[in-house]
């Protein structure tokens, strides 16, 4: 379809202010015309619900502004986060991609419900000057709060509801994008503090102690000690637990992930390499649909315009409302008991973009949940006030859903507005106003009383321990909590009463971790735990039990047992805490877990976390089971136990194992293809220790010994012979990654010639590279000119992998042999600023150091430079050119940076900005990390995973690359995007028409 394109950029240009006179004092654009705010009085009215609920306004501007967080103390009053502050102090104060130095003008506050009617009444400030205040929780009659850079801890003594006592708990969180801070204060059952550590990362310090890295990562702090541990997470906005101690998470377009794997299990085998610790239980991604029933905030309307001017409209115009998750906050597991019992359980997402909330639905499957909505294209809550913004919810004292409504007129992070639209928009319009509301149903659930107004900091032990039992989940935890803070002796044997005799499970495990928190926890209230009915509580005795096995035979055989419990979840557990006591009887226990469950990915790494320093025991028990190992499931599972072992073990213990596939059931033609997967997990492993598959060739009389040899053998000839067909000479070429490297390189060097298709050639390439020998870098630089461009591109792209070959490559590029421009421009700004000075200097001399005007330059150019017709199809060839290797669109690409999806709704103006200055907007997400390894290779590419023993890294070259922190020699943070700059070069007016068309009719 053509369209008239520079016509639309034209008008764009006009509309948004980027064409201007030469006059002396330019005229700043005009502001929008926002629609209005909602009075108070009238807000509920703007509320849509499902099912017959409402919303009813408990508390609004003044007695509170701004809220992100609420706690509840023991006695009802609410603690509210108040983050003013955001997205900044003042316009001024806003330092896109940069530490922020806004002021800290956040606060705390207090409200109070004075006649018990649930509206509160009186407000008072309880503290103020906080930076970023997103996450609260109440501790031995006051607070901790995190507020970026600090967590702080705040208490009134002295009864005035003002905090007099102000002190850092711990400091170094950085204070980098407002929207990605630590939040979400919520106590676990285990009496420690959990918080969301979202993505700004930070050296986390306490004057007593050192300092810690946060990464991404959750993180979670001992209140009786103050010690402050890394958990698994790293999600942006949302921290909540449901009654059983499970933990949820949401990360923008990710609306419930289930944490699954915690850290401290995964780092007691930092051989296990974990692509993440999180389970998406929601549909996740760039299209999941959400249906707002507010109009378009006038700058939406300009896209619309803008796009109507020239292309097809968008599904953001003015006539469609429909629009995708974008900004999914606040995941609150529901824990009342007000609501019908089809509520129980069920998940609630704030999308604040689209003035609306989500409700889940999860339902267990296997070890995890899978997270549906009940409703067909609506949603549970969708206001028509274009302030609403629904950011975070708490389980409230009355059994209800409190609703914590920042109401601001713009959400939307500044860096992620176009400039020009950003100039006419006021950013801090509504920090003078906020609302908390409760969602009611249209009649409270069969049997259910409203609490009274709480007094449970008057309550005695005796009635704080009959709390435990209460049907809304914070009269439970409040009383869980109050028990832990007083460590009253008296509590214990009302506790071993509760867990012997209450009928309710949810009571049972309150008692038990209670016990636990007073140190009163004995075995035998675990083995009425382990015996339990509920696979809950008997999970929960799994795991306090961890601590025994060692000396309690009989825990320990109860828990044995449970490797055979019907319940995943339970011998999910069993997994994870056999992990604590390696014997024989347990690595013959975990090869059992490995064939009953080892198609499941999360069992199979829970098991495989627990055999540090058992994983030749289990494999030599697999390995005597070939119908196992011959399977899918048992093939992985063995090729990760191999590459473990190797990458740990003895030869002698290697060569036994080997011998194990001697066995008949190895020699058939699926056999052997498993044995080659087995050699090369092997291969795999010694490399890791820096040695060849050929270290295992001692003794001719060991079969194992044998085994290697001849697979040896064969690779070498086959690579060797000319008459070897192609897709089965790549085969064996990868196989020579793992034997010795003077062998391998002998028998390569000559495949990288015209001679041999370009397949081979690239494999050739590929593995040759996978050595460090300098004579590598020496050979395939001397072939260079005889190269096709496309093993030319490669040649260099594998040899900047290595640092020592880098000046090898540079001295190249001086001489004129290769071409500069062949080193990407993400990479050439890290060789600058290398701390290596022979690089950095030789890095200075070669690579340009950019204008800093140049890219507006660039970009202005090119949109003078336009045609006026443009091409959709034509688009998508550009597109898959030079785009497909890092954007997903549709069902083609691959995704590196965000999916295409994503950017349908932007202007022509704006697109052209994106695609030529590609670093003036970079999601941390997508931030460029450079990794070095302990052996001098050099990765380039996106953190798509971060866990306790590594992370995965996804480059433009269409693979992840999982690397173990033990062999991280450097992390660096580029500050850039892996989208090269420069695409001008390569594309005309033309290509860039033709691709801004496809984008915006995909």
């Amino acid at each position: 379809m053509l369209s008239n394109w520079k016509q639309a950029v034209t008008i764009s240009l006009l509309i948004t202010g980027w064409v201007t006179t030469f006059a002396a004092e330019p005229v700043p654009p005009p502001p929008l015309q926002m629609a209005p705010a909602t009075e108070p009085s009238e807000a509920a009215a703007t509320i849509q619900l499902q099912d017959g609920f409402r919303a009813e306004l408990i508390a609004a501007e003044p007695l509170v502004t701004d809220p992100v967080d609420i706690a509840y103390d023991e006695n009802g009053l609410a603690y509210v986060c108040e983050m003013t502050d955001y997205p900044y102090a003042d316009a001024a104060d806003d330092r896109p991609w940069e530490e922020q130095p806004s002021a800290p003008i956040g606060r705390v506050r207090v409200l109070q419900d004075t006649n018990g009617d649930g509206i509160y009444d009186r407000s008072f400030l309880f503290a103020e000057g906080l930076s970023w205040p997103a996450g609260i929780a109440c501790w031995k009659g006051g607070v901790y709060v995190a507020a970026t850079p600090d967590l702080l801890y705040l208490k009134d003594t002295d009864g005035d509801h003002r905090a007099d006592v102000r002190r850092v708990v711990f400091q170094g969180f950085c204070k980098y994008n407002v929207q990605a801070v630590m939040n979400n204060l919520e106590w676990g059952l285990d009496h420690h503090l959990y918080a969301a550590g979202s993505s700004n990362g930070g050296s986390i310090t306490n004057p007593a102690r050192s300092t810690i890295t946060l990464g991404r990562n959750d993180f979670r702090i001992d209140p009786t000690k103050e010690t402050f541990e890394l958990v698994a997470g790293g999600a942006r906005f949302g921290n909540s637990f449901d009654d059983w101690g499970q933990r949820f998470l949401c990360n923008i377009r990710n609306p419930v992930q289930h944490v699954l794997f915690p850290a401290h299990y995964l780092q007691r085998n930092r051989a296990l390499s974990l692509p993440s610790s999180l389970h998406d239980a929601a549909a996740a991604g760039d299209a999941v649909a959400v249906y707002r029933v507010s109009p378009p905030e006038p700058w939406r309307v300009i896209h619309a315009e803008r796009l109507a001017n020239s292309f097809e409209k968008s599904l953001f115009d003015s006539t469609q409302a429909t629009g995708y998750v974008t900004s999914s906050s606040g995941v609150t597991i529901y824990r009342g008991a007000a609501y019908p019992p089809e509520f129980a359980g069920n998940a609630f997402v704030g999308e604040v973009s689209g003035n609306l909330a989500i409700r889940y639905v999860l339902q267990p499957e296997a070890v995890t949940f899978t997270a549906t909505r009940p409703y067909h294209q609506k949603d549970f809550l969708a206001s028509t006030d274009n302030w609403f913004r629904p950011v975070n919810f708490a389980n409230a004292p009355d059994g209800t859903l409190h609703v914590l409504d920042m109401y601001r007129q713009t959400i939307e992070h500044p860096w992620s507005l176009p400039d020009d639209l950003q100039q006419r928009l006021d950013l801090t319009a509504g920090r003078d106003r906020g609302r908390i509301y409760r969602l009611l149903p249209p009649q409270y659930a069969t049997g259910f009383q409203p609490p009274p107004s709480p007094r449970l900091g008057e309550a005695s032990t005796a009635e704080l321990v009959e709390q435990l039992a209460n049907p809304n989940g914070w009269w439970r935890d409040t009383a869980h909590r109050l028990i832990y803070e007083r460590q009253d002796a008296a509590a214990v044997p009302l506790l071993r009463d509760l867990l012997r005799q209450h009928s309710q499970p949810v009571a049972r495990l309150h008692a038990l971790w209670s016990l636990e928190g007073l140190s009163a926890l004995e075995p035998t209230d675990l083995v009425l735990a382990l015996k339990d009915h509920d696979f809950h509580v008997q999970a929960v005795g799994v795991q306090l039990s961890e601590d025994r096995l060692k000396q309690d035979d009989e825990l320990r055989r109860l828990v044995t047992e449970l490797a055979g419990a019907p319940q995943m979840p339970v011998r999910y557990q069993v997994a994870f805490s056999l992990g604590a006591v390696p014997s024989a009887e347990v690595s013959r226990t975990l090869a059992q877990l490995l064939r009953q469950d080892g198609h499941d990915a999360w069992m199979r790494a829970a098991v495989l976390s627990s055999l540090s320093g058992q994983e030749s025991a289990v494999l030599t028990e697999l390995l005597n089971d070939p119908a196992f190992v011959l399977s899918d499931a048992g093939q992985s599972l063995t090729e990760e136990l191999f590459q473990v072992v190797a990458g740990n073990g003895s030869r002698e213990t290697l060569l036994s194992l080997l011998s194990a596939l001697s066995q008949p059931a190895y020699e058939t033609l699926a056999g052997k293809s498993c044995r080659d997967r087995l050699l090369l997990a092997i291969g795999r492993g010694l490399k890791r220790q820096g040695k060849p598959l050929n270290w295992l060739v001692a003794d001719d009389s060991q079969p194992g010994s044998l085994l290697i040899e001849v697979w040896l053998a064969v690779t070498l000839a086959a690579v060797t012979q000319r008459d070897t067909p192609a897709d089965q000479m790549v085969s064996m070429i990868a196989r020579l990654e793992y034997s010795a490297s003077d062998q391998a390189i002998t028998a390569l060097q000559p495949l990288v010639s015209s001679k041999f298709p370009v397949a081979v050639q690239t494999a050739a390439i590929t593995t040759l590279t996978t050595f460090s020998e300098d004579r590598v870098a020496d050979d395939l630089l001397s072939r260079y000119q005889s190269l096709s461009p496309e093993l030319q591109r490669l040649v260099v792209e594998r040899l900047l992998s290595r640092t020592n070959w880098l000046t090898k490559v540079f001295a190249a590029i001086e001489s004129g042999d290769v071409a500069a421009n062949l080193v990407p421009g993400v990479r050439q700004d890290i060789y600058r600023k290398s701390p290596n000075a022979a690089i950095r200097e030789q890095a200075e001399r070669l690579f340009a150091t950019p204008k800093a005007t140049a890219r507006s330059e660039i970009v202005e150019h090119m949109q003078r430079a336009l045609p006026e017709m443009s091409d959709k199809d034509r688009g998508l060839a550009v597109y898959r050119k030079q785009c497909a290797n890092c954007h997903r669109l549709g069902t083609e690409g691959y995704e590196v940076g965000p999916h295409l999806s994503t950017v349908r709704n932007r202007s022509a103006s704006e697109l052209v900005v994106n695609i030529l200055d590609p670093n003036r907007e970079v999601s941390p997400n997508y931030l460029t990390y450079v990794v070095v390894t302990t052996n001098g290779v050099q990765q380039t590419g996106v953190v798509v995973n971060e866990t306790a023993t590594g992370l995965t890294l996804r480059g433009t070259d269409r693979k992840e690359i999982a690397v173990l922190r033990d062999d991280i020699e450097e992390l660096q943070n580029t500050g850039q995007s892996l989208m090269p700059v420069g695409l001008e070069k390569s594309l005309t007016p033309q290509d860039l028409a033709d691709l801004v068309a496809l984008l915006q009719q995909q």
